[in-house]
């Protein structure tokens, strides 16, 4: 039994934008990234996980999975509520730079809009 929820963001015009970015994966990062889910979702403490990083910017935690030779690090938040984490950005990283560049930036600014109400979280099946 799922432990987690997993929230994903949806622009003011209602596109849910972690969807797209996942339809944009391989099939092998599709997989990957389902598995690091639902790893997730059962696992009550995350601390220490090779599957997940807190970045310490106001709170900005990455997913941590990999296909293809490549590092997907999608972002994002705790909350809203208990025992949720809301992706906001789907990004991937080659060394030390994130791609697209201003994911972090995005991430926050995208939170700040749900806050606002100008866009949504919805959930993600897992």
């Amino acid at each position: 039994m799922a432990l987690w929820r997993f929230m994903e963001y949806y622009s003011p015009a209602g596109n849910n934008l972690i969807e797209e970015w996942y339809l944009g994966l391989s099939e092998a990062a599709q997989a990957e990234f389902d598995v690091t889910l639902k790893t997730l979702a059962i696992t009550e403490n995350w601390r220490g996980m090779a599957e997940f990083k807190h970045l310490g910017k106001d709170g900005l935690c990455e997913i941590r999975f990999s296909a293809d030779n490549i590092q997907y690090r999608p972002a994002g938040f705790f909350g809203p509520g208990a025992r949720v984490f809301s992706i906001y950005v789907g990004c991937h990283k080659k060394g030390k730079i994130y791609y697209p560049p201003e994911a972090f930036d995005l991430a926050a600014k995208r939170r700040r809009k749900v806050e606002n109400g100008e866009a949504s979280l919805n959930e993600r099946t897992v």
